[in-house]
């Protein structure tokens, strides 16, 4: 949340400050450590303008056959926050997916900057200083909360096949949707929705191939093909609210591997 610093000398009020923007202020170029863990590969590096950025490898990754998840955190948290206290590695590892997984730094209130407003320049950043080939996949788009903004402006990027927004669409539908209906495409958006559930209801009426479920089904369970491959679905979070989303530990791989 933001709030307002005080100079311990003069007592004056500074400009607000937000989660993202303190981190992103104590952040230097020359920042890097990697971790060798049991269940995969763990790289943090920092950048001077955006902050750091994580990057996490499966143990059984594969580059020829693997995607690229972008995970973006929501308000009220900064990316290394995130990362610790919800425990994304985890989170990542138990979705058996075969990707490359970054998180970078996001907007953390309303008055954030997009930090990454140019999706190339986040991917360029990451084969350079994590010094790994971005695998030859899709992209996948997650993003939570305020993420919808920053995932907004990645849409254009010709990679971008599958977004899959939790509690997020509070805007830009006009965006999303046109990105769904560019002819050819294979592109899906799974909207989780809990405070936005009726934002997201009024894009599925919107559009005839598209799905909804009344409740989100337990971790690992299989969903038919006609609702995994959906163009379009939405659905209803009763179990879980707005930050147990994505803090609970069992929505992040179900999704990830549920929309495989």
């Amino acid at each position: 949340m933001a709030v307002l610093a005080q100079a311990p000398d003069a007592g004056a009020v500074t400009e607000p400050t937000t989660p993202a923007l303190e981190l992103i202020g104590r952040t230097t170029e020359s920042e890097y450590v990697e971790q060798l863990l049991d269940d995969g590969k763990h790289i943090r590096f920092g950048t001077t303008e955006n902050g750091p950025v994580h990057v996490w490898r499966p143990r059984n990754y594969r580059s020829d056959t693997a995607v690229t998840v972008i995970y973006l955190h929501g308000f009220f948290t900064s990316v290394d926050q995130a990362m610790r206290e919800h425990q994304l590695t985890s989170q990542f590892r138990d979705s058996g997916r075969n990707a490359l997984f970054i998180v970078p730094e996001a907007r953390s209130w309303r008055t954030d900057p997009v930090f990454w407003p140019e999706l190339e320049k986040l991917l360029v950043a990451v084969e350079k200083r994590a010094r790994l080939k971005r695998p030859k996949g899709p992209i996948v788009l997650l993003g939570h909360s305020g993420a919808y903004r920053t995932i907004a402006g990645w849409l254009p990027h010709q990679s971008v096949g599958q977004v899959l927004l939790v509690d997020g669409m509070y805007g830009n539908e006009a965006e999303f949707k046109q990105w769904l209906d560019v002819p050819g495409s294979t592109h899906q958006l799974v909207l989780v929705g809990f405070d936005t559930q009726q934002r997201a209801e009024w894009l599925i009426k919107r559009r005839a191939a598209s799905v909804q479920l009344d409740t989100l089904p337990w971790l690992y369970d299989e969903l038919p093909p006609a609702i995994r491959k959906a163009a379009l679905v939405s659905v209803q979070s009763e179990r879980l609210d707005h930050m147990q989303l994505v803090t609970d530990g069992r929505l992040l791989p179900w999704l990830l591997h549920a929309f495989r």
